[in-house]
This record gives C-alpha cells, sequence and structure tokens, in this order.
C-alpha cells in the first residue's frame, strides 16, 4: 500500500452566500461589506488572523471604520465577536456563511427542476417578527439580532414600556444618532426610572430633551464640538451650567469668550470656574459684569514685587486661572 501525500490547496475564489448577497449586502453600508468579504477571504484562505491596521490599509478605510464593520456583522449575527485581551485582541467566528449555502446547494441538487426560491432564515424570521421589533428594524435601518430583538421584549416586559413607547424610544435615540443598543438601554432604564410609560409622557420628555439640546448645541458649535462626540462629563457640565446654576446661553459664551481670550483655547474646567465664581458673586447678566468691572480693585502683592501693591477687579480671571491651574500652590 503506498501513501498519497497531500499538499494543501488554498483556493483562490471566496465563497459568498446567496442570502448575504440577496439579504444582508443591500442594507450594509459599503465598507462594512468591504470588510465581511475580507475577513470571509482569509478565513476560507485558513489564516491565523490579521491585524485591524492591516484591514484599514488594504481597504483604505479609519481603522474606526474597521472596528464599526466589525460591531455591526456581529449585531446583525452574522459573526461572532470576542474580546480576547487587554489590548483589543478579538476572536472572530464566521457564523452564517457557510449554512446559508449549503441549503441551496443541497436542494438544489435534489431537485434540479424546480425553480422555486427558497426563504431564507433572516426573511422567515423578518416574515414572522413581532410588529414592534420588524417597525424597530426599519428605523435602525438593518435586521436585528436574537439578542437585541430579546432585549426590546424585555423592555416591554420587565420595564412595563408600551410598544409605541419603545418605538418612540428608538425613534429618538436613532435621530440622536445613536442606534446602538448600550444607549437604547441607557435611555429605556431612564424612563423607565421617571415612570414614562405612556407616548404622551415619552414625547413630551422627548420635546424637553431636545429643547435642553438646543442650548447645548449653541455652546458646542460656538466652540467647535460636535453634539454626537461629547463625552459625558462635558455634557454633565452643560447641564449644570444651565439647569443648575441657572445661566443663559448669552453668559455661558462670554465666559467661553473669556477662557479663549485668556488661555488660548476653550478649556472646560476654566469656564466652569468662571461661572461658579459668577453664581457666588449674583452675577446673572452681561451687564452684572460690567457692572463688577468698575468696581475698585483690591491691592493684592504680586509674586515678582512684594512691596508693589496694584489694584485689580473683584473677579480676577487672572488670578482665576493661577488657581485652577494649581499655580497658586
Amino acid at each position: 500500500m503506498s501513501t498519497i501525500m497531500l499538499k494543501p490547496y488554498k483556493s483562490n475564489i471566496v465563497t459568498l452566500s446567496a442570502n448575504f448577497v440577496d439579504y444582508f449586502m443591500p442594507k450594509a453600508r459599503g465598507e462594512y461589506v468591504k470588510v465581511y468579504i475580507t475577513l470571509l477571504r482569509y478565513t476560507q484562505m485558513g489564516e491565523d488572523g490579521v491585524t485591524s491596521n492591516f484591514l484599514a490599509d488594504i481597504l483604505g478605510l479609519l481603522e474606526t471604520d474597521v472596528f464599526k464593520a466589525l460591531e455591526y456583522w456581529d449585531q446583525v449575527g452574522l459573526i461572532s465577536l470576542h474580546t480576547i485581551d487587554a489590548h483589543g485582541s478579538m476572536s472572530i467566528e464566521i457564523k452564517e456563511s457557510q449554512s446559508l449555502v449549503s441549503p441551496l446547494l443541497t436542494r438544489s441538487e435534489e431537485n434540479p427542476v424546480q425553480s422555486e426560491k427558497p426563504t431564507s432564515e433572516p426573511e422567515k424570521r423578518t416574515e414572522n417578527m413581532d410588529p414592534m421589533l420588524q417597525e424597530i428594524s426599519m428605523l435602525m435601518g438593518r435586521p436585528l439580532s436574537s439578542s437585541e430583538a430579546e432585549k426590546f421584549l424585555y423592555f416591554k416586559e420587565q420595564y412595563k414600556l408600551a410598544e409605541e413607547v419603545i418605538i418612540l424610544l428608538v425613534q429618538h435615540c436613532v435621530l440622536k444618532g445613536k442606534p446602538n443598543m448600550k444607549y437604547i438601554e441607557t435611555v429605556a432604564i431612564s424612563w423607565d426610572s421617571q415612570g414614562i410609560k405612556t407616548a404622551e409622557l415619552a414625547q413630551q420628555n422627548i420635546k424637553k430633551h431636545e429643547e435642553k439640546w438646543m442650548n447645548y448645541r449653541k455652546v458646542l458649535t460656538y466652540i467647535g464640538m460636535s453634539d454626537k462626540d461629547i463625552p459625558k462629563p462635558q455634557e454633565d457640565l452643560l447641564e449644570k451650567w444651565f439647569y443648575t446654576f441657572g445661566f443663559t446661553t448669552e453668559m455661558i459664551l462670554k465666559a467661553c469668550d473669556i477662557s479663549f481670550n485668556t488661555l488660548g483655547k476653550v478649556e472646560m474646567g476654566y469656564i466652569n470656574g468662571i461661572l461658579r465664581s459668577w453664581l457666588k458673586d449674583d452675577i446673572k447678566t452681561l451687564q452684572d459684569i460690567e457692572k463688577n468691572e468698575k468696581k475698585p480693585r483690591k491691592s493684592r502683592p504680586t509674586k515678582k514685587s512684594q512691596d508693589k501693591d496694584f489694584t485689580e477687579r473683584e473677579y480676577d480671571y487672572d488670578d482665576l486661572e493661577r488657581k485652577l491651574l494649581g499655580w497658586d500652590k
């Protein structure tokens, strides 16, 4: 008996399922499709792994686009994505590419004459889906993963949110540019804690939220920031300035000007210090600032010359800067 040695053969063909082409590809962004097909190629070639930087380079994308694509395909269920270490390394398993193709090939081999196209699993899932979930899927512009569908049903059962309230919640998050499940769940928890259980209360809350963000956007636009990119600590500062301190947009923009003129940049912590001082001194309007600037300055020795006195305003921005930056210690 002779042993026949086989040399490994790597196909130069990337196999895509018909269901991917018919159902998933039309709904996905172009760069997401590029990432998925490239992952499929290297998986089918038996590669152990690729780096996000490599994918970004060969596809002409940013690394952030690559990560967004991976999150998208994980959400729709075509890949299983797991972080495996503290450096952000990931384990990726292509979950449905072969299972979506095999049934089609098997059926056509068994009955070559049959021309009727079999219904794919995603299509069946969509047809049989709860009407609320169907509408949510349309709002989000993509099919829901099974875990996402379960989460929305959980909102309904656990938080006792009406279906129309959940739909309003999703619509609100999508319009804010934050259609990810983590943010949607955060809003759902907030609504539950506030007792927002009806469509009327939900609409009132959304209107109040939009009015609040209209004020925020004026400040953010003025200092060159986007409301979609603002970190939570900065958002909390804006809320404090408007709704705890009670300052108008005009006064906050004035504080922004002072920060820029003093530091050469807009520093949120510095602005917060200015507004706290104004609150303490009961300065609420631009006229109050003007009146305060006309008050006689207190005599205070400079650091350069202890024996030379000078007068300054009761509200001293230079002194505030030193304190905020820790230079007075």
